[in-house]
């Protein structure tokens, strides 16, 4: 009885490829209210020109078929979730390969309904699993300078769907904290290569005349707190998120101390990570937590801690049926 009570996380606990047909039909069974009323997504103030450019060509097509809103969404997460999860498994953070990532993705990505939406940020997660194995792997690498600017790169063209985004530049400064010596020319390559779109893009606007179109494209900054309804349901989609997160932050410390140390640095990446993505929304940020989804991929991985390294799976288990239940009970019987 306790085998079939733990069933969900032990199987995907596992290496089996079937785990990824799998995890495909059961991410489109989390999301098919979306796929029975999609959701158009809107422009808002925070949102980058790039990002309000493809709105605006997706439109006519969303008002044939709507549909393809909630269809580019799941390919995003669903992309996101598995090449996240091959990274992790490449990198060892794990003692054993798993699917337990990309499952843990899948879900907490459908917990919070804003985050089943197209989003910029939705789109920069798939930024930042490009630019993760570049990160993690710069302690091996003789001369990174390629890989600096690349990722520096596409960090600044991040920051053309969500301009806030270009704070990641924190998120590479620790990578080269952590896993580099102090040269000062990757430091300068590494900007570098977030400036260059804005100085491509910049000239541009200058050559054609539109250079009114600055002030969208580096809007002015400010620090200031979301508009929240702190509601009951709000409370218990930060319980489903935070309790397996502060657990496997626990268990991951202490699983880690047994590591190779380059491993250990790529956790304690993983912490810096979490904090810089949990602070960026703050940057002019408007009503909602759309921009929180930033999270969620460090999120998943410490859920996936949880799951793993615990022997009896009893309460990863459990919160894996109450977000599932919560996932029901938010969009058929709520209708949110």
């Amino acid at each position: 009885m306790p085998e079939l009570q733990n069933a969900v996380i032990r199987f995907f606990s596992g290496n089996n490829p079937l785990n990824v047909i799998i995890l495909f039909f059961l991410g489109i069974l989390i999301r098919l209210p979306y796929f029975i009323s999609p959701v158009i997504p809107q422009s808002a103030e925070t949102d980058g020109i790039l990002y309000g450019l493809m709105i605006k060509a997706l439109h006519p097509t969303g008002v044939v078929f709507p549909f393809i809103y909630p269809i580019i969404v799941y390919l995003l997460v669903f992309t996101q979730a598995i090449m996240f999860n091959g990274l992790i498994n490449d990198q060892k953070l794990f003692t054993s390969p798993n699917y337990l990532l990309a499952l843990c993705y899948l879900v907490i990505s459908s917990i919070v309904p804003e985050w089943n939406v197209l989003s910029p940020v939705l789109i920069i997660n798939t930024v930042l699993v490009w630019a993760w194995p570049g990160m993690v792997g710069l302690y091996h690498q003789s001369n990174p300078k390629t890989v600096l600017f690349n990722i520096g790169f596409g960090f600044g063209l991040a920051a053309f769907f969500y301009f806030p985004s270009v704070y990641l530049l924190l998120l590479l400064i620790v990578a080269l904290l952590l896993f580099r010596p102090f040269y000062i020319a990757e430091w300068l390559i590494a900007i570098l290569g977030i400036l260059t779109p804005f100085y491509f893009l910049l000239v541009y606007l200058f050559v054609w005349d539109h250079w009114d179109l600055t002030a969208k494209v580096i809007p002015s900054q400010s620090l200031k707190l979301p508009t929240i309804t702190f509601g009951w349901q709000f409370w218990v989609e930060v319980g489903l998120i935070i309790l397996p997160l502060l657990a496997g932050l626990l268990i991951s410390y202490n699983s880690s101390a047994r590591m190779l140390v380059q491993t250990r640095k790529s956790w304690n990446f993983m912490i810096f990570y979490l904090i810089i993505a949990l602070l960026i929304p703050f940057v002019n940020s408007y009503a909602g937590i759309t921009h929180w989804m930033l999270a969620v991929i460090p999120i998943s991985l410490f859920h996936a801690s949880f799951g793993f390294n615990l022997k009896k799976k009893l309460f990863p288990e459990l919160f894996f049926w109450l977000s599932l239940l919560w996932i029901v009970t938010n969009y058929v019987v709520l209708n949110r």
